[in-house]
């Protein structure tokens, strides 16, 4: 009977254990070649995870509808992923070289479904630099777009700010 509750114990530690580093553990694909970039980008994943983890940061993905109707929510419900470990499965690539780059404002882009995000390093690592949250409001704002979310409409503008209502 002892070994029996020494094995039990030592099964729940273990399993508690395992629960905890899967929560904070986040693996970011990421083909980037600037390290602050990379370290930004992860650290605004790790952040944006972190945010939607809380209810009412995730009630954001009910606020918005693709183009057919169904919640943001609803989407990322169909994958059987949790917030992150879709976000896991998204590729962050640079985008320095696309036109969309050029525009200082813009930090990161991605295609309406797609599975890419692009990152635009120095907006990005400067975005992060000065005010990490709207890195991890980017984050969040692409990985929506990842899941189907449209834009114009809603605006870019409208996203971040709804992004940071629900996120604060």
């Amino acid at each position: 009977m002892r070994i029996a509750t020494m094995l039990l114990f030592a099964f729940v530690s273990l399993s508690r254990t395992s629960l905890a580093q899967e929560k904070t553990v986040l693996s970011v694909v990421s083909v980037i070649p600037t390290a602050t970039t990379r370290f930004a980008l992860e650290r605004a994943a790790r952040g944006a995870v972190e945010r939607l983890e809380r209810p009412e940061c995730r009630r954001v993905l009910s606020d918005f509808r693709d183009g057919k109707g169904s919640t943001i929510q609803e989407r990322l419900d169909a994958t059987g992923e949790t917030p992150r470990g879709y976000l896991a499965r998204i590729t962050f690539r640079e985008g320095l070289e696309s036109r969309s780059c050029r525009n200082p404002g813009v930090l990161a882009f991605s295609t309406v479904g797609g599975r890419e995000v692009y990152v635009c390093s120095p907006q990005f690592w400067q975005a992060y630099r000065t005010n990490p949250t709207h890195a991890e409001v980017i984050v969040i704002h692409e990985m929506m777009h990842t899941l189907g979310l449209g834009e114009n409409p809603p605006s870019t503008t409208q996203i971040n700010t709804q992004v940071m209502r629900r996120c604060r």
